[in-house]
């Protein structure tokens, strides 16, 4: 249950300067793995919330790391391959993170595809607060040029993902038809963007609880499985990533 981070670590190498094809940046590239290049991330990150993506000058992110314009794009390449890195790290952190969920409460005895799904949903819903700088460089519509459509072919991945979980998953009844799955997936996908920048503009991070909780029973009732609140922080015990495991298989 996460969107896809493995089609975006394996593909091509970094662009030569200047280039504005669409490429696919490797996370595991040797020159991303340096303490200059998490530097300049960083810097950039903090600057890209501040002043926005266009306003945002390689000077000015050299300048705020306090090293060379050349530096930047002998690890990164442009600007915009920054910015793609900002984002895709986000991605492969949010990628884990519902992993681990679903793994511990598969580990737990739940089996039911359903809420399987839902549980990595909600730990992928929190770590967008977790990560809500991020989110707001997207929501705010300030990106590099293609930038959505990249989006787009990542949403799809997470398609594919989510609807095999919910498809092998035992013991789901009424979930054998392959258009519900399609239909269930292909609503909680196409919100989930929505719901993240709702989650990000919280105040606090028990608005934001509350909020993800609210969405996942919203989920639920659209597929006809009501989750009778166990999703709800305050009457949870914490486990993985604040998903809660009830011992009492009540799933």
């Amino acid at each position: 249950m996460a969107k896809s981070g493995t089609t975006a670590r394996k593909r091509e190498a970094l662009p030569r300067v200047g280039e504005d094809a669409e490429t696919v940046i490797d996370l595991d590239d040797p020159r991303l793995q340096t303490e200059a290049a998490r530097s300049l991330a960083e810097a950039a990150r903090e600057l890209f919330a501040k002043k926005g993506f266009s306003a945002t000058s390689v000077s000015d992110i050299t300048e705020r790391a306090g090293m060379s314009v050349g530096s930047l794009y002998y690890h990164y390449g442009s600007k915009t391959n920054v910015y793609v890195a900002i984002w895709l790290q986000y991605q492969r952190s949010q990628e884990g993170r519902a992993r681990e969920t679903v793994t511990a409460v598969r580990a737990a005895g739940v089996t039911n595809g359903l809420r399987l799904f839902l549980a990595g949903t909600r730990a992928y819903l929190l770590g967008a607060w977790e990560h809500r700088d991020v989110v707001r460089l997207v929501a705010d519509g300030d990106t590099p040029p293609g930038f959505g459509l990249r989006m787009r072919r990542i949403n799809q991945d997470w398609l594919r993902q989510n609807s095999t979980l919910l498809r092998d998953s035992a013991n789901a009844p009424g979930y054998d038809d392959p258009l519900a799955v399609r239909a269930i997936v292909a609503i909680v996908t196409d919100a989930m963007g929505g719901i993240c920048r709702e989650v990000a503009a919280c105040a606090t991070r028990e608005e934001a609880e509350e909020l993800v909780a609210r969405a996942i029973d919203v989920f639920a009732r659209l597929a006809n499985s009501p989750m009778e609140n166990q999703f709800r922080p305050q009457i949870q015990q914490p486990s993985a990533y604040g998903v809660s495991v009830r011992d009492d298989a009540g799933w």
